[in-house]
């Protein structure tokens, strides 16, 4: 039995690509890795949202372990696009075709007319990868910009304590009068 053919009717019902279309084993594993690219993004994206909560919590142990987690999931990305590449070489090898020609949006134009349920499985696919890491990128650009206003904030205050805590040094007018001290950051009691 050839590595195409189907070893029973439930594994037949299973496949991806369901015509005779050269390839048809690699557009499967393809297929099966954009899947797994799908549910990597969407998790990408859960984990960019938990990580904006723990920013907004300001819990340093949350955002430790979301940072992490967030490091492992594009890490995992990588190794998943990286397996993506060489299913694509195989293919690009069958198909005779050049690597840069296999875009997800040339191959569902090969196989839409002898596999049209084929096609539409990888346009969803393709759909749902543009959507989750447009939102991804959103999202991590908002974190992002929460943590630049974050600091910019601490090093505001930072700058009034310091200033205040530091002590001024005596002004003199050019006619050699003492001015008054004026501006500067103040301490705040809570009690006031």
């Amino acid at each position: 039995m050839t590595e195409t053919q189907p070893s029973s009717m439930s594994e037949a019902k299973d496949r991806i690509i369901t015509s005779d279309i050269a390839g048809a084993s690699e557009l499967e594993k393809l297929y099966l890795c954009l899947s797994r690219m799908v549910g990597l993004h969407r998790q990408l994206y859960e984990v960019c949202k938990q990580e904006r909560e723990a920013f907004i919590a300001a819990d340093t142990r949350q955002i430790l372990e979301q940072t992490s987690a967030k490091e492992l999931v594009i890490e995992t990305i990588r190794h998943a696009e990286a397996d993506r590449i060489r299913i694509s070489t195989l293919l690009a090898s069958i198909w005779k075709r050049p690597l840069s020609d296999l875009t997800l949006n040339f191959i569902i134009q090969e196989i839409e007319p002898e596999d049209a349920k084929g096609a539409e499985r990888f346009r969803s696919s393709l759909t749902a990868l543009t959507v989750l890491i447009e939102r991804a990128k959103k999202l991590n650009a908002s974190n992002r910009d929460f943590v630049e206003q974050s600091l910019e904030h601490v090093r505001a205050m930072k700058k009034n304590v310091l200033g205040e805590s530091v002590p001024q040094t005596d002004t003199y007018s050019n006619q050699g009068q003492k001015l008054a001290q004026t501006g500067g950051a103040r301490l705040l009691s809570t009690e006031a």
